[in-house]
């Protein structure tokens, strides 16, 4: 790394932090020349973001918070941690100062408001900066260059054809003879573990560093003692993904299984963009010190134009959690005008009496809302506007009330004993039998138990038409199929029994359609069939011997038909952490576990599904449980009735 003079005459004096005289001001760190045991002393200079020298940012981690090193600056003593001690003692030059900007030092930490306004700059320092250099942390282990040698070696095999891999497409680690044809050494060689343990290096877990990275003309890393192109760590890792190198799998494991490349380097070398909400869920699992972070270290990302709601993203570390992430909130709604990321807090618990209930804790994770939300407009054409509250932690969003919840005993879960789909069927028979006729009622009933969607594990999800009936048969003749395949079985007859009738209902159904079952019904022998039809009688003896036989046929196929997983993936998406639900006005539907008889089923303005609120006792106000599905409303019909004055909307105030 070349070494770079820098001027010594403009050393902030007398003290260490004296007030920035402007908004636009920053401080840099003047490190002294210096090497081995020599004590770390450097002097804070101060300068205008439009009139500076050349300097340097760091990106790094700050790690322990214990300060146990110290650097020497205007005669006193500044504490800094072991991490960036480490960063400091490797970035000294033995000759010259060098010039740099590092945020731990840099910034007072103890003047919250300062510190505030210099997270708001810090979008222009890294982009400013001549070059960001990214401290990976000591290299204790000695990996750092066969890591490198690795990736140097990746790299001609890109340049053979950047957008093809050399690779055959498998789906594990591929064989030693595939590697070394290629030029890259066998799986065990240690060269594939160091770039396992390089993507895993707690730099890459940390959110600020996705803003810093992105926005940088240049980028160097460094590990321990070793430097790397930023540029060829992105390129390298890319394709080593894409040809499963160095990835651990389910398959083969003894043979196969290696500590898999981890995900975390893609969120911060693929440079994201988007709006707010989008940058939140790609970013869930990104850490920070500080929750607050969560969000003030994305806002140099966002693509949108803040305009005149910037005031509420600002960075101020004087504002209380709570405010903070209300703030974000209000502010996707405002600008989306969806209320979208309400849904983003999907919890099988009532949410935290502490924070608001509308509120999504954007350091815990937040989650897909059922990745539904788009498909439905329940809503119709009407957006979101959030009104003024005298309390921040009040939300008044305008809607129309259609229902109340009366029936949510049953959990829904997969394959688990007893089945709880059959008991959900069992109470819409008990509760709407006399509404509907039968066929009705269970097509009606099938839509709720994947909330009206259709998805795979390949593509988006799509509204659900009536193919979901053969996609259901088959998932669930599969089910059986595994269950008299088992010994003992794990599904009570009862149970096997109640799942049986629901094939038989779906297959009449799509008995009606000339052919329909043949598609996944591929006859085998007789004696096969007779078998299967055996083992069904003996769980289901008033079943018809024409349905009996079509569904032994249907069993029999699966053997080579997996169709079966399109609804299983559609079930257990709709189905995580909710209920199934019956209302008062006798409809069916999902939703969160939290939800209880008595809570209130609401069309609010601006949102693509219901919502399930909570009335509080003695108030006006309401908890927000979660969002849910409820057939029948999920396109717009409660507006078409408030439109024509047969609902009347109503101002709702969450808390």
């Amino acid at each position: 790394m070349h070494e770079k003079r820098v001027h010594t005459t403009e050393f902030v004096e007398p003290s260490v932090y004296s007030d920035l005289p402007e908004d636009e001001s920053f401080r840099l760190l003047c490190l002294r020349h210096g090497a081995g045991t020599e004590k770390l002393q450097g002097q804070l200079l101060v300068y205008r973001l439009y009139d500076v020298p050349p300097y340097e940012a760091l990106s790094y981690v700050w790690g322990d918070a214990a300060n146990n090193g110290h650097i020497k600056c205007a005669g006193k003593d500044l504490p800094v941690t072991p991490n960036l001690t480490a960063a400091l003692c490797r970035l000294r030059l033995t000759s010259v100062n060098r010039l740099l900007w590092i945020d731990q030092l840099c910034i007072n930490q103890n003047d919250l408001q300062e510190r505030g306004k210099q997270v708001n700059m810090m979008r222009s320092i890294y982009k400013t900066a001549e070059t960001v250099l990214v401290w990976l942390g000591p290299d204790h282990e000695q990996e750092a260059e066969h890591a490198k040698t690795l990736i140097t070696t990746i790299i001609p095999l890109i340049s053979i054809d950047p957008g093809n891999d050399v690779i055959e497409k498998m789906m594990h680690f591929p064989a030693d003879k595939a590697l070394i044809e290629h030029g890259l050494p066998p799986r065990d060689h240690p060269q594939w573990d160091a770039l396992v343990h390089l993507s895993r290096l707690p730099y890459f877990t940390r959110v600020w560093v996705i803003q810093e990275v992105s926005v940088a003309s240049k980028v160097l890393m460094i590990w321990g003692e070793t430097e790397f192109d930023m540029l060829d760590f992105t390129s390298a890792i890319s394709w080593a993904s894409r040809n499963n190198c160095a990835f651990s799998t389910d398959v083969e494991p003894a043979k196969d299984s290696k500590p898999g490349l981890d995900a975390a380097p893609f969120m911060v070398v693929s440079r994201p963009s988007g709006s707010l909400l989008q940058l939140l869920t790609r970013t869930e699992a990104c850490q920070a010190s500080d929750p607050r972070d969560k969000v003030y270290a994305l806002l140099g990302l966002v693509d949108d134009h803040l305009g005149d709601l910037l005031p509420l993203l600002k960075a101020d570390y004087t504002r209380p959690l709570a405010r903070a992430y209300c703030d974000t909130t209000r502010y996707i709604i405002s600008r989306t005008q969806s209320l979208e990321v309400l849904c983003y807090n999907v919890n099988p618990n009532i949410p935290e009496e502490s924070f608001p209930s509308w509120m999504p804790r954007f350091d815990q994770g937040i989650t897909d809302p059922w990745r539904l939300y788009e498909e439905h407009e329940a809503c119709g054409s009407t957006i979101a506007t959030v009104r003024e509250t005298d309390d921040e932690q009040l939300l008044l969003l305008e809607g129309v009330r259609i229902d109340e919840v009366q029936y949510t005993d049953i959990i829904l879960e997969e394959d688990e004993p007893p089945d709880t789909m059959s008991e959900a069927w069992k109470l819409a028979m008990e509760t709407l039998g006399d509404e509907k006729s039968l066929n009705s009622l269970f097509k009606d009933f099938i839509f709720v138990m994947t909330g009206g969607t259709m998805i795979d594990d390949v593509s988006a999800p799509i509204l659900a038409d009536d193919s979901l009936l053969l996609d259901f048969l088959v998932y669930q003749i599969s089910r059986i199929l595994r269950a008299l395949q088992t010994s003992p079985t794990k599904q009570p007859a009862k149970c096997l029994r109640s799942m049986l009738e629901m094939a038989e209902i779906a297959a009449s159904l799509l008995s009606t359609v000339d052919g329909v079952l043949d598609i996944h019904c591929k006859h085998f022998s007789s004696q096969q069939r007779i078998e299967t039809q055996n083992q069904l009688a003996q769980y289901h003896p008033n079943a018809s011997s024409t349905v009996i036989e079509e569904l032994a046929k249907c069993l029999e196929s699966l053997r080579v038909d997996n169709d079966w997983r399109r609804f299983s993936i559609s079930f257990a998406n709709a189905g995580e952490f909710r209920r199934f639900l019956i209302t008062k006005k006798k409809s069916m539907g999902i939703g969160p576990q939290a939800m209880q008889s008595g809570d209130i089923i609401c069309i609010l303005f601006g949102g693509h599904t219901p919502f399930v609120l909570r009335p509080r006792p003695d108030s006006e106000h309401c908890v927000l449980i979660g969002e849910c599905y409820i057939h029948g409303w999920m396109h717009g019909e409660a507006i078409e009735k408030w439109r024509h004055g047969l609902l009347q909307s109503e101002y709702f105030t969450l808390d």
